[in-house]
């Protein structure tokens, strides 16, 4: 039987890799996930330790790969050979999956996760064979807004949400976005 979400491929992008999240990412990954404004609108975060961040790698991204589901890419800083950030499918669903990320505040306005989203966005279809994939992004979090707006996903909910956080909760519009297959093999035809 075939599993292409545990063959990831690696991919290059100017001066990063998108490669499989590894254990020994973890002190990386509490770099930037102590971050407060890095983590502010993410379920997570920030890490008061790095024992958080290598909880995070072994009990939520490796054990993935029992739901079917890649374990996730870690962002990579080629030169520096540092993780900056993850984008990752973390919830699966019938034909389809979701898409989360982060990256270290450094690396911000730079188009990396613009980039990264599309690579991701073509595994997900070409690779993993899904036929949707959704996003989503807090009303307030115009900087992941914007990176959505500029792949081909289209908005289809806003609704209300209450996201607790250990430091108190946030309460928002969650936007939700779908790209369907059809929609995506359609653009490359055009």
């Amino acid at each position: 039987m075939k599993r292409p979400y545990r063959h990831m491929p690696i991919l290059t992008f100017g001066d990063y890799m998108l490669r499989t999240i590894k254990r020994t990412d973890a002190i990386d990954m509490f770099d930037y996930g102590k971050d407060e404004e890095v983590t502010k609108f993410l379920s997570w975060g920030p890490f008061t330790d790095v024992s958080e961040a290598k909880h995070s790698i072994k009990d939520i991204f490796l054990p993935r790969l029992r739901q079917k589901l890649p374990i996730g890419y870690a962002i990579v800083d080629i030169n520096k050979n540092k993780m900056i950030g993850t984008i990752d499918f973390h919830t699966k669903y019938q034909n389809g999956a979701e898409i989360g990320y982060v990256l270290h505040k450094d690396y911000w306005n730079k188009g990396i996760m613009t980039t990264a989203l599309n690579l991701i966005i073509k595994i997900g279809f070409e690779h993993l064979n899904y036929e949707k994939i959704t996003i989503k992004h807090l009303k307030s979090n115009i900087a992941s807004q914007k990176v959505i707006e500029k792949t081909l996903f289209k908005k289809i909910l806003s609704e209300p949400m209450i996201m607790k956080k250990w430091s108190g909760s946030i309460s928002d519009d969650l936007y939700i976005y779908e790209l369907t297959k059809e929609t995506y093999y359609g653009s490359k035809q055009s």
